[in-house]
């Protein structure tokens, strides 16, 4: 079995087409061919479905998927510490985040990162706090930023930042003119909210039911920032991360108003594999992002 064949293995299941991921790696598709069949002898067993629409991974091409990730992982970090060692200061650094946290938090950190580390290539996933935690632990993303302890074993989770959920309204609307309000004053608003149903969502939910009071969502949206500008119309209220209205409250787009005795919070936390683990390019981010958060 040689790196080649399973950097060509990734490629195509990545791509799920033998002709794109040919281009990709800079080979013939005849090339690819024959050596993905030789790595599929040598492991007598089939690794593809090579089906007229999409080339997708068997059961053993699925196992085989998380190994070849983290073979070829630590084969690039060898190679990047050893040139570290050198002084070629260059390497990758793969993170992994939600909307929120792309939009709101990693662009100063990234800014910062960069300055210090120039000639590392920083690369920015976007996927879901539930899947983060085992794209670490399979060497898929070196760090992640999530919204819960995942409780996983292998991984870290240190929590960098607290962000309170807020209550927003136009600012035309008639709240807006108030510094508070009770829970129970919102009876009869239309709320608009994100799809997704995260744990600070739910610990919402349970504040405006034990007040006996419905919370009302006419709308769900799939990203914050079609939120604010649903809001922002006179469409609803929301209640929503101070970290990500931030920009809308400064610029008086929105009013925030607070809500008497509701002390949400949403805790973000970066989560990693042991510092051994680590490439030097995370490492550094990490001291950076821990430091921030302090």
């Amino acid at each position: 079995m040689e790196f080649d064949q399973l950097s060509f293995f990734l490629a195509v299941v990545e791509e799920g087409n033998f002709s794109r991921a040919a281009e990709r790696v800079g080979r013939t598709q005849p090339a690819l061919s024959l050596a993905l069949k030789r790595l599929e002898e040598e492991l007598g067993e089939r690794l593809l479905d090579r089906n007229p629409r999409k080339v997708v991974p068997t059961e053993a091409g699925r196992l085989l998927q998380n190994y070849a990730h983290r073979l070829i992982f630590l084969r690039e970090e060898a190679q990047t510490s050893i040139a570290e060692m050198r002084g070629l200061m260059r390497g990758r650094l793969r993170i992994g985040a939600n909307e929120s946290t792309s939009l709101y938090l990693l662009p100063e950190l990234l800014v910062s990162f960069r300055k210090r580390h120039p000639g590392i290539k920083v690369e920015v996933y976007r996927s879901t706090s539930e899947q983060i935690p085992r794209q670490v632990l399979e060497y898929g993303l070196d760090v992640g930023f999530i919204s819960f302890d995942p409780g996983t074993a292998g991984v870290t989770s240190d929590l960098i930042h607290r962000d309170p959920l807020v209550l927003v309204v136009p600012p035309k609307h008639p709240l807006a003119r108030r510094k508070e309000v009770r829970v129970e004053e919102l009876s009869s608003e239309t709320f608009v909210a994100h799809n997704a149903r995260t744990p600070a969502r739910t610990r919402l939910v349970d504040f405006f039911a034990a007040h006996r009071t419905p919370l009302n969502i006419a709308v769900e949206l799939s990203t914050i920032e079609t939120i604010k500008a649903f809001v922002i119309r006179g469409a609803g209220l929301a209640i929503l991360p101070r970290m990500s209205v931030a920009d809308a409250l400064k610029d008086r787009r929105l009013k925030e108003v607070r809500i008497q005795g509701m002390t949400i919070e949403r805790a973000i936390r970066v989560v990693h594999r042991p510092e051994g683990e680590l490439s030097h390019a995370a490492k550094a981010f990490l001291e950076l992002v821990i430091k921030a958060g302090k």
